[in-house]
């Protein structure tokens, strides 16, 4: 069969769904990271400081560049206890005599020029940096070390254990779901105080348990969360969702589908985050879940307009050709005639490779040209170079 051309808006459209990650949230590197894409960086102690200058006492470098801080060798080895004197002015980042820190240089690539950051550590995180596992190590090897920080006491080691997880694949975290606390990912996702981004996380955490007990404890509480009424947006629900199918199979999709998918009342909120939850599901948990109850569940979205058009390109993306009745249907219906929606549409009907789907939109074209070329014309202007 020949191969179809797929329409330029929804390749754009898929490009702005493929990527979507449930538990992903973290918005900032994590120290690790900041280290490895620093020019330079070592712990130390703060010396003294005046308007001039500020002097460190390094006590472990953290950087292999020969050239940067502790590079300096006494047998053979890497010397610590180095005096380095940073101007003041070059310096952010509050400090005081006496203080550990984190100290961090960036070079500017034109001038070569290195900028200094100071981050100040108590000593719990400073024996949580110094301890750290190299980034070199895979990921199933580092992550234990930081799943025993998650929400420590420590303001700053918590939010950083948690970065550490949120730039993991959900596969790297799968490898280490048996290292992971349960018992505490059960009380913080019920815990308010608890950032609600990162529940999100511990949501889909807790669908990776490996007991039964575990299992079975942790489907409770999913569900318990799912159930719960809210007005404002969730965030992390779709994390929650995620867990919660993991982990109930499709006596949960049907759950989900029913009090979400299938409910007008719902927030419309939720249902994003259902719908993120089920494209989860399809990459990750076909074997919880096959592709095909999934893509069914999908399609229960086409009757809301406000979400038809996300849902046209994820049933197209799946390959999903049995809608097809149903997403021609939709093309030029009033609640419909936005011109995302019928950008989605006339890309579905491209790239579908049934016969059926040329007809359809042959059909489109004479019943009304002028709204097809605008939808086409609209994803060719949104690519790069035309």
């Amino acid at each position: 069969m020949a191969a179809r051309v797929i329409s330029p808006a929804l390749v754009l459209l898929l490009a702005a769904t493929a990527a979507a990650c449930p538990f992903c949230t973290a918005v900032k590197p994590s120290i690790a990271e900041r280290i490895e894409q620093g020019a330079q960086a070592a712990l130390v102690e703060v010396a003294g400081t005046t308007e001039s200058e500020t002097r460190f006492v390094v006590r472990q470098p953290l950087t292999t560049n020969d050239k940067g801080i502790g590079a300096k060798t006494v047998g053979g080895k890497r010397a610590t206890d180095q005096t380095l004197t940073i101007p003041t002015r070059d310096l952010s980042g509050a400090c005081r005599a006496g203080q550990l820190a984190l100290l961090l240089a960036t070079r500017d690539s034109t001038t070569e020029r290195l900028s200094w950051e100071v981050l100040p550590l108590d000593e719990v995180a400073y024996a949580y940096v110094a301890r750290a596992p190299s980034r070199r190590l895979p990921a199933v090897e580092r992550l234990p070390y930081f799943a025993r920080f998650l929400e420590n006491a420590n303001a700053l080691v918590a939010e950083d254990a948690y970065l550490e997880f949120g730039a993991a694949s959900f596969d790297q975290v799968a490898q280490v779901a048996d290292r992971l606390p349960m018992a505490s990912l059960r009380r913080w996702i019920a815990d308010p105080r608890i950032p609600e981004a990162r529940q999100g996380f511990y949501g889909l955490a807790l669908g990776l348990a490996k007991t039964g007990a575990d299992r079975q404890a942790n489907r409770a509480v999913l569900q318990k969360r799912v159930d719960a009424s809210a007005d404002d947006f969730r965030a992390g629900f779709d994390g929650v969702l995620g867990g919660y199918l993991l982990l109930a199979g499709r006596a949960g999709l049907a759950h989900v589908e029913m009090t979400l998918l299938s409910n007008a009342k719902a927030p419309v909120g939720d249902v994003r985050h259902a719908m993120t939850a089920l494209r989860f599901m399809h990459e990750f948990g076909a074997e919880v879940i096959s592709a095909g109850d999934i893509s069914r569940a999908m399609r229960k979205m086409l009757r809301r307009p406000e979400l038809a058009a996300a849902a046209i390109v994820d049933l197209a993306r799946w390959q999903d050709w049995a809608a097809l009745p149903e997403v021609t249907a939709l093309f030029g219906k009033d609640q419909y005639a936005d011109a995302t929606t019928s950008r989605a549409i006339v890309g579905y009907l491209s790239v579908c490779p049934l016969p059926q789907a040329a007809e359809a939109l042959a059909q489109l074209r004479r019943a009304d040209p002028e709204r097809v070329r605008e939808a086409e014309r609209a994803g060719l202007l949104l690519l790069p170079g035309q």
